[in-house]
């Protein structure tokens, strides 16, 4: 299966678990966040990382509902990402 194809099985899994857990906001709530507009899926590690191991890239310990001013924010801090998902899983 493509990468693609895999991240897209993955993301309908992630909506459904999302959904049942009635989780449809950012998470992270950090400054400037947007709550609930442009939310998308933020991995523990970096996307490509899970390739080896595509069970886990639609995996909820593995991810966090962010909006894209809190996900751009943990993209660049690795700190702030172990913190979080400490917080939040």
């Amino acid at each position: 299966m493509n990468k693609v194809k895999e991240w897209d099985n993955a993301r309908k899994k992630l909506k459904k678990i999302y959904e049942d857990k009635g989780i449809r906001y950012c998470e992270a709530r950090l400054p400037g966040c947007w709550v609930n507009n442009a939310l998308s899926f933020a991995h523990k590690m970096k996307r490509i990382e899970y390739y080896s191991k595509p069970e886990l890239l639609g995996s909820f310990e593995e991810t966090l509902l962010l909006c894209i001013p809190c996900h751009q924010k943990l993209e660049n801090d690795k700190e702030l990402t172990e913190y979080l998902f400490k917080q939040l899983r």
